[in-house]
Formats: structure tokens, sequence, C-alpha cells
């Protein structure tokens, strides 16, 4: 199991929907998974798994091991649990970047901004060249008004790694928030034409967005 979780382009699209004078739909809250649920005996295998996991952990604990628990609650989009075991990881070693950047994802999706912020900027201050939790700070920058601050991360991350597709998507909100629609276009343009995002739902969100602007 890979240690950093999926590069999210989270809920910035969640703004976009208001900008764009849409409605946010119930399964794009943050907290709950966007995709569809598993059929009940592939989750109960699952869950079943999980507390095996958690069990083996809490009996010989380590940060890997909490971190491996962690993920694996987030994956399930079971975000308050995976909070639970980051802590526990960071208890052991407080110093690892990818728990750090992960707590801060776990914090984010239950709308936790403030101290998702302060979990990427710790994992920053270890790792200040990492391009995704600089875009994920600024998505939360975005989430919680701070747009200038929100753009100058965006702007960082794609300076440090100009393949990350998902700042300009994070640009893209920032700017179709802003009301400045041909810069929002071009950004989910180059974002729709650059390398594929690792959230599966950015490409659809991105040409929804697109036709909306357009339509405007």
């Amino acid at each position: 199991m890979r240690n950093r979780l999926p590069i999210l382009f989270l809920l910035v699209f969640l703004l976009l929907v208001a900008a764009c004078g849409g409605k946010k739909t119930p399964e794009a809250r943050p907290g709950q998974p966007a995709v569809a649920s598993p059929p009940p005996a592939v989750a109960t295998a699952a869950d079943a798994a999980l507390e095996k996991m958690r069990q083996e952990v809490e009996q010989n604990p380590s940060a890997a091991g909490y971190l491996k628990l962690g993920n694996a609650y987030a994956e399930r989009a079971r975000y308050s649990e995976a909070v639970e075991a980051y802590k526990k990881g960071l208890a052991i070693n407080p110093n690892d970047p990818a728990m750090l950047a992960n707590y801060g994802v776990a914090l984010y999706q239950l709308s936790r901004f403030s101290e998702a912020q302060a979990q990427f900027e710790k994992a920053l201050k270890l790792q200040p060249d990492d391009a995704a939790t600089t875009y994920l700070l600024g998505a939360t920058y975005l989430q919680m008004g701070n747009q200038d601050q929100a753009e100058a991360m965006f702007k960082k991350a794609l300076e440090l790694d100009p393949q990350l597709s998902e700042a300009h998507f994070g640009l893209g909100a920032l700017y179709a928030l802003q009301g400045k629609k041909d810069q929002a276009i071009q950004e989910f343009e180059t974002f729709l034409a650059g390398p594929p995002a690792q959230d599966p739902r950015a490409k659809a969100e991105a040409e929804r967005y697109l036709q909306q602007l357009k339509g405007q």
C-alpha cells in the first residue's frame, strides 16, 4: 500500500458550482465518498480486514503501521478513524511528512480546514519542495476564503512540478470564483490537456464546469 494518498482535487469544485450558478450535489459533500458504496458482502469483508489490521497495529504499534491503517481508513472514506490512526502514528514519529500530509487530507474531508492547514504547513516545513502538499495547502486556503494565498500556493506547486495538473484545476476554480472567466477557462483547458489527474472525478468535473463557464 502506498504511503501517500492520491493527490486529490479535493472539493474545490464545490466552490465552482456556486460560482457557475449550479447546485451542490449531496454525494460531493465533505466526508462522503464520491463513488458508489460496495455491495454489502464486499463491505463486510473489507471492514473485517480493516478491523484485523487495526488489532495487529495496536498489538505492535509503529508509525508505519498507523500510516498504513490511516490510509486504509481514508481510502474507505472513514475519515474520523483515519484521523485517529494518523494521530497515533504522529505520536510515535511527529516528523513524517507523508503522515502529516495524509492527516491533513483526512481533516480536510471532515471540513476541519484550519487543522488541515496546520498539518500541511508542518509537512512543508519538513519537505518544502513537495508540490503535492503545496497544492493541498492551496486547496485548503481556497476553502477557507484566503484567495490570494490559495493562488500563491497553486502557482508555487506548478513551479515545483509543472506536471501537477491538479494545480491548474485549483486555479480554474479560483478564477471562476473571482469572475475571471477567460483565465478560468484557460486553466481548465490546460488541466484537461495535461497528464491525467489522480482523482478519477477530476476530468468529468472539469469538463462540466468548463461547459458552464463557456455557456455564461
